[in-house]
């Protein structure tokens, strides 16, 4: 169960964590049900302007040491950017966290769906 919304916190922001835990679950159990012992997992950090979700691996049961800039969300309305770099979005909304939420098997860990617009 994912924790009540908090007052300091973004609309876009709780969509954001309820997204990832979603699929962050959902991957885990894949590769446990698959006997896979690596799969993907995101997190993310809040910015002034965007939420930056990260991807990393985890692998026999730790987290590798590097990661990588997966996707931006807009703090404000929750458009859903693919990445320029890991410092700023491209240009062009591709989603928005609403979607996401709503469709999260759209979600691939290689944001293959980032890039098909």
């Amino acid at each position: 169960m994912t924790n009540p919304m908090t007052i300091t916190q973004t609309k876009a922001e709780y969509q954001t964590e309820c997204l990832i835990e979603v699929v962050n679950n959902e991957w885990k159990v894949n590769a446990i049900e698959n006997n896979r012992n690596s799969y993907t997992q995101f997190e993310y950090e809040v910015g002034r302007k965007y939420i930056k979700v990260w991807d990393y691996r985890i692998a026999n049961g730790n987290r590798e040491s590097t990661r990588s800039c997966f996707m931006f969300v807009d703090k404000n309305d929750g458009a859903v950017y693919k990445p320029a770099s890991y410092k700023a979005p491209a240009k062009g909304i591709r989603f928005w966290i609403e979607q996401l939420l709503e469709y999260p098997e759209i979600v691939d860990r290689f944001g293959s769906f980032l890039y098909k617009r």
